[in-house]
C-alpha cells in the first residue's frame, strides 16, 4: 500500500520504497497536474482550483489517517510547524501557481516556479549546514537550463506591465514558499525521525488551505458544478496532485537531503512535455533537447559522486571528516 511505502518509522522501514521511486511517481503525477489544470480551468477559477485542492486534500487525508495507522498532530508545538510548513507550501506557492500563471503567463510563472530548488541549495547551507557540491551544483544548472529550453520552446501568452511585474513577484513569492515549506519539513524529520509523515501533511493542508478561503470570496469568478468532466479533473487534483504528490515528497525529504529531493522537481515540466506527446502534441526538437537536460541533470545530482568534494572547503580544523550522505542522509536498513 502506498501508505506503508511512505511511512518513515524505523519499525517499517523494511518495507519502505526506495526514494527514487517514491519522487519517481510523485513527480509524474505532478507533470499530469499541468495538462489536468489546463482543462479544469475552462470550467473554473485558478484560486478556486487550489482552495480546493488544500482543502479537500486535507479532509481526505484525515479520513484515510486511521487506515494508514496515522493521526493528526496532537500538540501545539506539531500543529504550528503544519501552520508554518502549509503557509510555505501550500498558501504561498497555491497562490504562485494560480494567480502567477494568470497574470505573467505560464511560462514565466513556470521558470520561475522552478527556481525553488537554488533557494533550497542557499538557504540549507545555512539553516541546515547541508553543503552542496561542484557536481550537484552543476546538476542543478543543467536541469534548471532542461526546464527553460522547454518551457521557452512553447512560451504562450505572456503577461505585460503592471501584470507581468505582479505575476514575476507571486510566482517567486511561490518559488520562495515552496522552498522554505520544504526545509521546515527537512527540519523536522530531522529533530523528530518517528515524525508521522502523513498526519503532519494533513495538517499542512488544513492549517495552509485556510488562508485561501478568503481569497476565493474576494478574487470571484464562476465555477461550472454541472460538468462531470470538472469533477473528474477535481478528483485527481486532489487525490494525484495533492495528496500522492505530497506525501512523497515529504517522505522523501525525511531521507534525502533537500538539494537532492528538490531537483526532482525539475522533472515536472518533462513529464508535461511526454503528456502532450501521448495526446497527439508532438514536442518540436527544442523541447526534446530541454527534455534530455533535465533528465541530464536530475542524474548528476544523484550520482554517488555528487555527495562529496564541496563547493567551498571547510577551514582546516573545522571539516566534519565524514561525507555528505553520512551527515544528513538518514540511511535505509
Amino acid at each position: 500500500m502506498v501508505w506503508v511505502a511512505i511511512d518513515n518509522q524505523p519499525q517499517r522501514a523494511g518495507q519502505r520504497l526506495p526514494v527514487p521511486v517514491i519522487l519517481g511517481v510523485s513527480m509524474t503525477a505532478a507533470g499530469v497536474v499541468y495538462p489536468v489544470t489546463d482543462a479544469a480551468l475552462h470550467h473554473t477559477s485558478p484560486i478556486m482550483i487550489a482552495t480546493l485542492r488544500a482543502l479537500a486534500g486535507g479532509a481526505l487525508l484525515t479520513m484515510m489517517l486511521p487506515l494508514m495507522g496515522s493521526r493528526l498532530p496532537r500538540t501545539r508545538r506539531l500543529w504550528g510547524w503544519a501552520l508554518g510548513i502549509g503557509l510555505g507550501n501550500t498558501t504561498l506557492t497555491q497562490v504562485g501557481i494560480s494567480v502567477g500563471t494568470q497574470r505573467a503567463g505560464s511560462a514565466v510563472a513556470a521558470v520561475l516556479l522552478n527556481s525553488s530548488p537554488f533557494f533550497v541549495a542557499v538557504i540549507a547551507r545555512f539553516a541546515l549546514a547541508e553543503s552542496i557540491t561542484r557536481l550537484r551544483a552543476a546538476g542543478l544548472i543543467i536541469g534548471f537550463a532542461g526546464v527553460l529550453v522547454v518551457v521557452l520552446s512553447h512560451p504562450g501568452a505572456v503577461g505585460h506591465g503592471s501584470q507581468l511585474a505582479i505575476g514575476l513577484a507571486l510566482s517567486l513569492l511561490g518559488a520562495l514558499g515552496w522552498a522554505c515549506g520544504g526545509l521546515g519539513m527537512r527540519v523536522l524529520t530531522q529533530r523528530e525521525p518517528n515524525l508521522d509523515i502523513p498526519g503532519i501533511t494533513a495538517a499542512q493542508f488544513l492549517a495552509g488551505g485556510l488562508p485561501l478561503i478568503p481569497l476565493v470570496l474576494l478574487a470571484g469568478g464562476s465555477t461550472d458544478w454541472s460538468r462531470p468532466t470538472l469533477d473528474a479533473q477535481l478528483v485527481f487534483l486532489v487525490l494525484g496532485g495533492q495528496i500522492l504528490v505530497y506525501l512523497g515528497f515529504n517522505a522523501a525529504l525525511g531521507r534525502w537531503p533537500s538539494t537532492r529531493v528538490y531537483a526532482w522537481t525539475f522533472l515536472v515540466p518533462a513529464v508535461a512535455v511526454v503528456v502532450d506527446a501521448i495526446q497527439g502534441n508532438l514536442p518540436n526538437s527544442t523541447a526534446m533537447i530541454g527534455v534530455a537536460l533535465v533528465i541530464l541533470g536530475v542524474a548528476i545530482v544523484n550520482l554517488p559522486r555528487a555527495e562529496a568534494d564541496p563547493v567551498e572547503p571547510q577551514p582546516t580544523g573545522s571539516a566534519d571528516p565524514r561525507s555528505d550522505a553520512e551527515r544528513v542522509i538518514v540511511p535505509g536498513p
